[in-house]
């Protein structure tokens, strides 16, 4: 998983390189590993100080999904508990009381970035292709492993929001003018420029955090300034999530609360909040959706959120012809638009709108048609859709009829997708909603074809 080489100066250059893989992810089994290494270079005289680098294109990529998969069934505390042993890594290296610089030779993102968040000093190399960030709120989760304490300690609450709240990756000279990295060097000096700053005393053996009198850059996070950047922050994830993504709300909270106290305080926090995601029904849709579907998606070797396509073209039709028919019954565009919202669709209805407004009053629309309807009529149109469409052959998989549909045609992310909604939500519960819809509003609305799709392991 690793080697380490100590040389004549006490310098132990750690080289994480996991066998039989392409890039460089995070496991229980490294994680461990290194721990126990980082334990053992503090425990060793002969080591004066530590580099933390990759023998591959790029440093960590971040966290094998199989961690994931492992926390979704625990309990939040055992899941905060479980994480916490990564955060123990990170934690072991930087206070080990030696100086430690991670050498960067690509991308770091997620918890290889957090890694080198944990490093007195952090180097990358000059690689267009690297990619710096922390994009788990784009999974539904966040930073389990101090990024939503150290960042902000680091570069300051204003620098560090965007950061973590958008998810977002940069490149090594926007993570250079951030302040994330220290230096960026062409690729074949790395390790030598890593070397060059413990010699020079460019790298201090204690993070700041850990010193008396640490004060964050910037705002302090007790002032006017932060809070207002907090209260403008907390109404604008609101307003783009609905509420329906509690990532990003978490986020905001743990770098609220965790920089107003010690960092082994604040590294608590961030872990109690990861643990209370990642075991919720958030995580785990958004994972499958925007990752795991993803890369089936595109194994499959199709484009099923082609806008033009046949799967998304029919999943855009049947939201058009549902709103076109509430319309008719006197269902209002301010309806039709709440209704949109509170399931969290990121296309609305009067983006696929048909002609004029109904002529009918908003008192009798809400007469007519009660807004749960609305709701579920909209929703579990695109699930009949998706399913006729995953029967049909219009997709192969599951993970395709997800992915298109979220991404094709607006589907809500946050459900991961229309036929993991339906299997999650179970065939009871699949019959008594949809036999309402039938029973009210015709064959559209069968569940049959939609408990075959859910049912048919032949098209994971």
């Amino acid at each position: 998983m690793f080697t380490t080489d100590i040389d004549a100066e006490g310098i132990a250059t750690v080289t994480i390189d996991m066998p039989g893989r392409s890039m460089n992810v995070i496991d229980w089994a490294l994680t461990d590993a290194l721990d126990a290494e980082a334990r053992a270079l503090a425990a060793n005289p002969a080591v004066k100080a530590i580099v933390l680098t990759s023998g591959k294109k790029d440093f960590v990529a971040g966290a094998d999904l199989a961690i994931m998969h492992d926390l979704y069934d625990l309990t939040p505390e055992a899941a905060s508990d479980r994480i916490g042993t990564l955060g123990a890594m990170v934690r072991a290296f930087e206070t080990s009381g030696k100086p430690v610089v991670g050498a960067a030779p690509g991308t770091a993102l997620g918890g290889g970035l957090e890694i080198l968040l944990g490093c007195n000093y952090r180097i990358a190399a000059d690689n267009p292709k690297a990619r710096f960030g922390l994009p788990e709120v784009t999974l539904g989760i966040l930073p389990g492993a101090g990024g939503t304490q150290r960042l902000p300690r680091i570069i300051g609450i204003p620098a560090a929001l965007p950061v973590l709240v958008k998810g977002q990756p940069m490149t090594a000279s926007e993570a250079l003018d951030a302040g994330i990295l220290d230096e960026v060097v062409p690729p074949e000096n790395l390790l030598a420029a890593a070397k060059s700053a413990i010699r020079d005393g460019r790298v201090r053996s204690v993070q700041p955090w850990d010193e008396k009198g640490f004060a964050l850059p910037g705002p302090a996070p007790e002032s006017a300034e932060a809070m207002d950047l907090f209260t403008t922050w907390n109404a604008k994830v609101l307003a783009e999530t609905g509420g329906h993504q509690p990532a990003p709300q978490a986020i905001l909270s743990c770098v609220f609360e965790g920089t107003r106290v010690p960092i082994d305080a604040g590294l608590k926090i961030e872990r109690d909040y990861f643990g209370t995601l990642v075991t919720g029904d958030v995580a785990p849709a958004m994972v499958w959706v925007t990752f795991e579907a993803r890369i089936a998606a595109a194994k499959a070797g199709r484009n099923v959120t082609d806008p033009k396509g046949p799967y998304v073209t029919s999943g855009l039709s049947a939201l058009l012809e549902e709103t076109r028919l509430l319309r008719a019954e006197g269902v209002s565009d301010a309806v039709l638009q709440t209704a949109a919202d509170q399931l969290g669709m990121s296309l609305t209805p009067e983006d696929v709108r048909d002609g004029p407004n109904s002529v009918k009053t908003f008192k009798q629309a809400v007469d007519t048609v009660s807004l749960e309807e609305v709701k579920d009529r909209l929703l579990f149109v695109q699930v009949s859709t998706a399913a006729t469409a995953l029967q049909g052959g219009a997709v192969a998989l599951a993970a395709e009829a997800d992915y298109g549909a979220v991404m094709g045609w607006g589907f809500p992310v946050h459900l991961g997708g229309p036929i993991y909604f339906a299997r999650h939500l179970g065939e009871e519960e699949l019959r008594k909603r949809m036999g309402a819809l039938e029973y009210s509003y015709g064959p559209r609305f069968v569940s049959s074809p939609v408990i075959s799709a859910i049912t048919d392991k032949a098209k994971p």
